[in-house]
Order: structure tokens, then sequence, then C-alpha cells
């Protein structure tokens, strides 16, 4: 493939054809109406607040379900299997004290797979991905240009995958956050379950590259000739949406990873997602593929 703008600087992945499709809302609506789907929400709900004992009033906005009181808060998504527990005290504390009994990696990924288990969250699509810290930095002084920095939270980080394929997007997302040892501040778990429902046809990784090449995003820096960029990386993979949106079934697409230069602009990296079912974008809509008009290459 030659582009006037973009270098090929990775190796594409096998074309595979099809790959299984999946279905990650399982009711016929999402309407207070439907009994199933209420009670479904009202079971989810008390599970929740009752294993992590948060107290207060409960908000329903519509697409979240909220409990919050001066030191936690719960946010329950309707749309999706996804919450979002916080230690409002802790979670973005500054104090130095928090540094001093944090776990280790092996001792939070120990603990965090314990929550996982308490809680009956399905793992065999999750992995560990990372564990990182959370960190702060305090002052002496205003003329200080490099306060000093300290841990305040060990982070477990864990990616979701089906049968290999990543799931990209802000809708596929959980970390599990400790202090002292295996005091839990924050869980972030944006989940939908999949199951599947047959096979879909998508296209090969060189027409998701030339759909990105072709893209109006680029058409002007082309135009003037005075730039360049490259392609890093191209992968298969499946789009979860936020949390808070319906999706019906995941979206298979190809993550398209670059970077553009330009005399205005040093560098500028870009992640583009290219949808890979070959249907129309009508048909996708139709099927439930995306609840949103979606352009074919987005971010």
């Amino acid at each position: 493939m030659k582009d006037s703008l973009f270098k090929f600087n990775t190796k594409l992945p096998n074309h595979v054809g099809h790959i299984p499709m999946y279905k990650t809302f399982h009711f016929d609506t999402a309407s207070s109406k439907n009994k199933e789907y209420a009670e479904y929400i009202a079971k989810r709900t008390e599970f929740l607040r009752s294993n992590f004992k948060t107290e207060g009033e409960l908000r329903d906005l519509g697409d979240q379900l909220i409990i919050r009181n001066d030191k936690e808060a719960l946010e329950i998504y309707t749309g999706s299997d996804s919450f979002w527990w916080t230690d409002r005290e802790n979670a973005y504390s500054e104090n130095k004290e928090l540094s001093r009994n944090l776990p280790s990696e092996e001792e939070a990924v120990h603990n965090a797979r314990k929550l996982l288990e308490k809680l009956k969250i399905d793992e065999s699509t999750m992995k560990v991905h990372s564990v990182s810290n959370s960190f702060a930095a305090t002052s002496e002084s205003p003329k200080d240009r490099n306060p000093e920095g300290f841990p305040t939270s060990m982070n477990v980080n864990f990616t979701h995958e089906l049968e290999g394929l990543p799931i990209f997007g802000a809708g596929a997302k959980t970390q599990v956050s400790f202090i002292n040892n295996d005091q839990l501040v924050q869980f972030v778990h944006f989940n939908r379950t999949p199951k599947q429902v047959g096979k879909i046809e998508v296209i090969s990784p060189e027409e998701a590259v030339q759909q990105v090449f072709d893209n109006k995003r680029f058409a002007i820096i082309k135009e003037q000739g005075k730039s360049a960029g490259e392609i890093t990386d191209v992968r298969l993979g499946y789009f979860a949406s936020s949390p808070s949106d319906l999706q019906r079934f995941l979206i298979p697409v190809y993550k398209v990873q670059g970077s553009v230069s330009t005399p205005e602009l040093e560098r500028y990296d870009f992640n583009l997602f290219v949808i890979a079912a070959r249907e129309s974008q009508e048909t996708a809509k139709r099927r439930g593929l995306a609840n949103q008009p979606l352009e074919t290459v987005f971010n």
C-alpha cells in the first residue's frame, strides 16, 4: 500500500474473514416498564450496594443510578454491566501516610482477584494488563519547580478480550485500587456480558488501512504536501462504547494507530477505529451494532 502522506511501519494482522458476533444487551427494551429488565436492575443494585455497604439515597439519572454520601460513592450504569465505587476520602488524597504501607504488586493482584470472585464477576474475558501507582506531589514553596512526588495507591489494571481479540473503547476497563495492603479505595468495572450469536464477515486489514488513508480528516494536509505520517499498529478487535450507552452488540473494528507531523504541529498521535463489519452503516444500525450514527472511521 502506498500513500502520499503515510509510511507503513508495522506488520498487518492476518485476514481472518469471519469473527464471532457478540450480543451484549439481553432484554427487549431498557424501559422500566419491562418487568424482566426492571427486576434485573433492582437485584443488581441491591447486590452491589450491599457488598460495598454504601448507604444513602438512590438517585435515578436514567443511564446511571447513583448513591453518594460523605465517605463513598457508587455509580451503577443501567445500559451495561458496569459500576464505579469510590472511597471519597482516600481515593484522591494527598496524604503521605497512604504511601507508607502499600501492597506489593503480587499482593494487589491477589486482592483484586478475591474481590472479583466476591462480586461474582466473570474473569474469563479479563487479564491483568499492568499494576501501577497513583501519585501525588507536594511543594514546600511556590518557587519549587520540582515538587516531591509519592505514590498514594496501588492499581491493578485489567483489559478485556474475546477469543484473543481485544475489546477497545471506554466500555471495557477494570481497575482495582488499594492502600494499606488490602484497603480498597476504588473499583472501576466497565463491562458488558457477551453472548455469541453467530459470526460476521469482516473486511481485510488492507481495506481498513486504505479507509484511514482516504479519510477526509487528512485531506487538507495531503493537498498542502508539506506533512508526513506513519501507521504504527493495526489490530482487529471489538469496540465497546461508554458504559452509560445502551449497546446491543460489540462492534467489530480495526484499531489503527499512527502519527502525523505538520509544519504547525511537530507530532500528533492518533488512534482511529475502522468498522470492520462488511455491511452498510444502515444495516449495522438496524442490527443494533450502534445506537448512534457512527462514521466508518471514528475515534
